[in-house]
């Protein structure tokens, strides 16, 4: 075991794999051995492999917050998106004050379209770590899908403010949040001057009898 731990920390993953497969082969019951052989399998590219020995670990205990986190990053990544909400959620019954988890909560709900819950649960990310640059951009840019711009441009800012690195990706869309913003209050201040009740949306005109 030592020594296959060794070999994924110098990322010889295919050696590792051979190591704890003989392991597991000899004591079938050990939780380390399935989880260590899941990491990895999928470090190796043997995805599959990998969700099957985690299931092991987890046949043995299913009360360790690590395998049901790494099986549904493993999942993320394999694009089955409630499969890895799945086991998000048994990890946030654990422990539930994890930021990164409530972060990788809200990306499964938003791959989901499920804007509202990913925005529920970047909120709970940042809440937990406020200095949380990716989970500020991820709730800027889900505000932006629901088309709430200027929360949208707000915690874009912030996220920049946290991690520079990132203007370039609020680049790719802030702008289209700023000119809607921009078109708004253009309407805004037209139905002002006109007079227009605020509840009277465009296709809302009374109809004639």
């Amino acid at each position: 075991m030592a020594r296959a731990i060794r070999k994924i920390e110098a990322g010889l993953y295919e050696q590792a794999v051979v190591d704890l497969r003989q392991f597991v082969r000899e004591n079938p019951d050990s939780v380390e051995g399935w989880y260590n052989l899941a990491i990895a399998l999928a470090e190796s590219g043997h995805e599959e492999e990998a969700i099957r020995a985690y299931d092991e670990a987890l046949a043995i205990d299913n009360q360790i917050f690590e395998i049901w986190f790494n099986k549904g990053n493993l999942l993320y990544e394999m694009a089955d998106f409630q499969g890895s909400l799945k086991c998000y959620k048994a990890a946030a019954e654990l422990m539930p004050d994890d930021a990164e988890l409530w972060n990788n909560m809200g990306n499964c709900y938003s791959r989901m379209g499920e804007g509202q819950k990913a925005i529920e649960a970047y909120t709970r990310a940042v809440a937990l770590k406020p200095d949380y640059a990716a989970a500020f951009y991820n709730k800027a840019n889900a505000h932006f899908i629901e088309e709430d711009d200027e929360r949208a441009v707000a915690y874009a800012e912030l996220a920049i403010q946290l991690d520079p690195s990132l203007a370039e990706r609020v680049e790719q869309w802030i702008h289209i949040a700023k000119a809607r913003l921009a078109s708004k209050e253009i309407d805004r201040e037209y139905r002002e001057k006109k007079g227009v009740p605020k509840e009277l949306e465009v296709g809302d005109e009374p109809g004639i009898d």
